[in-house]
């Protein structure tokens, strides 16, 4: 997407760092923790009646359990019961005995304190039995409890028991002895398969395979050379970066256009694997930051499953999670994050390019680049740069933008992004509304610009009022609905390719019409964008350095932007790419006797060489070296703008000129003219 703002957006290029590229191993979500089992409510307490199973009573941390306790026995179920049910062991029997024929009102049980005995022989009292309701909510609670050992429920009555629910002892404190069970009637088939659910859900989930889910996600290292603008003929600096990928084809690796730029050797290393296997890119995007790596043995990846593309965009507050070998360690990293924004920025590889973009408050680090960010088990986006004024906040690229990639290279080239050269202006000012004879709900955007030369030329008008685009209604704030999301009205040309046709309903003098506009690439996006994966281009003639203007070049050399706003605003938007390839401009001055006092270049920019109007690099160089060598007149006159005079040079001079400069400056060609524009 074209930015509008020429000088803001040549300062912002100069001036803006490389984006911050993040990310904790592949955690499952953690198991639910059983839930506590709430305890029975007391019931009144009654003599001589059956009692209800009395509530364990932990003991108190270094207490001794009680001896020889009166164990209450449970009140017989409204319901018949089998006889084996109702039969007691002697003990207990003998137990019974024991007890007094009157009533006596049963003291309240009280917890042993800390390091206290417990009390010997006491009388226990039984409470009364529980009505129905109370008795089956009672048995509910107890059968919740996770059952004790086979051995113990050995030592029990040969009634069929359900299990008495444990209790934690205390530390140092004995368990309990000849405690007679409590036997609370079976619950019906709905309410046991409710509380078999219950285990399931409470069981810990069977953890993934962590080795299979990762093995299609790979490190890349990259030996790179920086080109050098500020010295075109140095070979550059040499650097390494490492970077994330992973397999989306047989041998075939998604990564970042940044991870894999100006490459001279790049290495994949499989997960959990100390090889390093050779690999080169095969597709790059870098006005959409993304590439495709192919390595050179793909057998090594023969039995590696590849990542599975989401078909729907994620949604605000979703979480994802970011996958990657950022800095701060050799394996595999993961952080996870919720969807904090959806919106349309600029991208900082390329720098004059504006596309979709997610938002994420997961930390996106230096190394994490080129990884995938995943949902339900799924890509969903490639990380690529974080914020560095912000904590934890990462942008990806999402889906729309992939698909578009992988879609462009499917006739084995990549053709870039198309545009159609115009600019839309909100309608949400009152006034301009009822210029435009709109009411407050009416939908539409003005179009307030039309590059000369785009796709939009002859076709969009200044004024005209656009209601929608493909059938797209656009509000009044130029957004328009794209898969369930508010977007851009530009997004729709975002996804478009070149010899697609947008049809654009629009109102012209008040009278409703449709046009058709083909997108196609901008020619000016050579002197806003970054290059890549080439050598600068430069001419060296008499000592004086011409390089093409562009944002490298102006940020190397540290020219003011203020300076050329005039021939960059005709370039980009009045049509003057139509006219010339390049705007040249004289970046430096390699002293020698041939060039000595003069120092007046004005703005820098070249207009004319012996008369000819100057229209790119390569035809200055033509006017500076002819073919041949056979010059037609005595002098050769450089003009610039803004300067007091030209340049002149003796061409006879010109020969050992070019031999004591170049020695002296190590120069090995006067000029290196490179016509490659596919980044």
């Amino acid at each position: 997407m074209m930015r509008h703002d020429v000088i803001l957006a040549i300062m912002a290029v100069v001036g803006l760092t490389a984006a911050q590229e993040a990310s904790n191993p592949f955690p499952l979500p953690p198991a639910p923790a059983p839930q506590p089992v709430a305890e029975p409510e007391n019931v009144p307490d009654k003599i001589s009646a059956p009692a209800a199973p009395e509530t364990p009573i932990p003991a108190a941390e270094g207490a001794s359990a009680p001896q020889n306790r009166q164990e209450a026995e449970p009140a017989p179920a409204p319901q018949a019961q089998p006889e084996d049910q109702q039969q007691v062991e002697p003990e207990k029997e003998k137990d019974a005995a024991d007890k007094v024929s009157a009533p006596a009102v049963p003291e309240a049980p009280i917890p042993a304190a800390e390091g206290a005995s417990a009390p010997q022989n006491r009388q226990e009292a039984e409470p009364a039995p529980a009505p129905q309701a109370q008795q089956e909510d009672k048995q509910q609670a107890v059968q919740q409890v996770e059952p004790e050992k086979e051995k113990d429920a050995a030592d029990k009555v040969s009634a069929p028991a359900v299990p008495e629910a444990s209790t934690p002892e205390g530390e140092g404190a004995s368990a309990p002895q000849n405690r007679q069970e409590a036997e609370p009637a079976p619950a019906p088939q709905a309410q046991q398969e409710n509380e078999q659910q219950a285990v399931q859900q409470a069981e810990p989930k069977e953890e993934k395979d962590v080795t299979e889910a990762y093995r299609g996600i790979v490190k890349i290292e990259v030996a790179n050379r920086i080109p050098d603008y500020g010295t075109p003929w140095n070979s550059g600096q040499f650097g390494r970066g490492t970077g994330t990928g992973f397999i989306v084809a047989p041998g075939l690796f998604m990564t970042n256009a940044h991870v894999v730029a100006n490459a001279q050797r790049i290495y994949v290393s499989p997960y959990a694997d100390a090889r390093k296997i050779p690999a080169k890119v095969k597709y790059v995007a870098h006005d959409a930051d993304l590439a495709l790596v192919e390595v050179a043995d793909a057998a090594a990846f023969k039995d590696v499953p590849y990542l599975e593309f989401s078909e729907t965009m994620p949604k605000l507050e979703d979480e994802v999670r970011v996958i990657g070998y950022p800095i701060g360690g050799d394996r595999l990293s993961v952080t996870r994050g919720i969807v904090s924004r959806i919106d349309t920025l600029p991208y900082a590889h390329p720098q004059n390019e504006s596309h979709l973009i997610v938002q994420v408050d997961a930390a996106i680090n230096h190394g994490n680049s080129g990884g995938p960010v995943l949902m339900d088990d799924k890509v969903v986006g490639v990380a690529f740069q974080g914020l560095m004024q912000a904590n934890s906040t990462g942008y990806m690229i999402p889906l729309p933008v992939i698909r578009r990639f992988l879609k462009d290279v499917e006739d084995g080239r990549y053709d870039r992004y198309v545009e159609i050269g115009a600019d839309f202006f909100p309608m949400q000012n009152p006034a301009m509304r009822r210029h435009y004879n709109l009411s407050d709900d009416a939908m539409g955007t003005l179009v307030g610009d039309v590059v000369r030369g785009s796709s939009s030329d002859g076709k969009l008008k200044v004024g005209d009022l656009v209601v929608a685009v493909n059938g797209h209604a656009v509000d009044g704030s130029a957004m328009i609905e794209l898969d369930g999301e508010r977007v851009k009205l530009e997004e729709i040309v975002e996804r478009s390719f070149r010899g697609d046709e947008l049809t654009f309903r629009i109102i012209r003098e008040g009278k409703e019409m449709e046009v058709k506009v083909c997108p196609e690439p901008l020619p000016a996006n050579r002197i806003t964008g970054r290059e890549f994966d080439r050598m600068p281009r430069y001419v060296q003639f008499a000592g004086l350095v011409f390089q093409p203007l562009q944002v490298d070049v102006i940020g190397a050399h540290s020219l003011a932007p203020s300076n050329f706003i005039v021939e960059m605003d005709d370039y980009i938007r009045r049509g003057g790419a139509l006219k010339k390839e390049d705007i040249v401009v004289m970046t430096n001055v390699l002293r020698d006797e041939v060039n000595a006092k003069f120092d007046s270049f004005g703005s820098g920019i070249v207009t004319k060489v012996n008369g000819v109007e100057v229209k790119g690099l390569r035809h200055l160089y033509n006017l500076l070296f002819p073919e041949g060598g056979k010059r037609e007149s005595e002098f050769t006159v450089i003009e610039f703008k803004n300067a007091e005079r030209p340049f002149v040079v003796e061409n006879a001079a010109l020969q050992a000129a070019h031999d004591r400069i170049r020695a002296m400056y190590n120069v090995p060609e006067n000029a290196y003219l490179d016509e490659n524009q596919n980044n």
